[in-house]
């Protein structure tokens, strides 16, 4: 993993002592690959203004209605903002607004974009929308609360990213096919060209 800075965010640090557990055991990185998607509840001023309060809150990302992505946390970093079962494995992404309002298309896209990013960071195996097995999971599973309220179109999301990840796809077999006819490994592309019949 790299630094796990987000390269298009605006770093926008967090206080240092809002992260991490000192018990039962010393906790500073997650152990899980995923992400909670909140609501806010309110605009990212005033969000930014609890973080920096005393409330014992934090969360890794802030998404505004422009989609301008907010950071305040390294990604492998334990915030707090979905109780401790869910603090210790899955990032948190707030998403400026409140229930009853849809993701604006800035919002909606810069999420995409992010999910791509930590998907490629953390090693996903897949985009999920599933409670315990999923990769992009909701705040309500785990604590009383209905955030993120309906506001995350997930369907459409994991559409997206799989659309993406199918180009990468795409992209990388054209890739592997122009290495091979450059080497002029004939026997690697029958072998490439087996497989890809394969797979139908």
């Amino acid at each position: 993993m790299s630094n796990g800075i987000y390269p298009k965010a605006v770093w926008l640090p967090g206080p240092a002592n809002k992260q991490g557990y000192e018990w039962p055991d010393k906790l500073t990185e997650r152990t899980g690959r995923g992400a909670l998607v909140h609501s806010m509840e309110g605009l990212w001023q005033s969000a930014i203004a609890r973080l920096d309060s005393t409330a014992q809150v934090s969360w890794h990302f802030s998404i505004t209605y422009d989609g301008i992505v907010l950071q305040s946390y390294p990604l492998s970093a334990v915030c707090w903002h979905g109780g401790f079962y869910a603090n210790c494995r899955w990032a948190g992404i707030e998403c400026e607004g409140r229930a009853g309002e849809v993701l604006t298309i800035p919002q909606t896209t810069a999420l995409i974009e992010l999910l791509w990013w930590m998907a490629h960071e953390e090693g996903w195996p897949y985009f999920k929308h599933e409670r315990e097995t999923g990769t992009l999971l909701e705040h309500r599973w785990y604590c009383a609360t209905e955030c993120p309220s309906g506001r995350i179109p997930f369907a459409y999301i994991i559409e997206r990213l799989n659309a993406m990840a199918d180009e990468a796809n795409i992209q990388k077999v054209q890739l592997m096919f122009i290495g091979l006819i450059l080497a002029r490994d004939w026997q690697g592309l029958r072998n490439l060209l087996a497989w890809l019949e394969a797979q139908g």
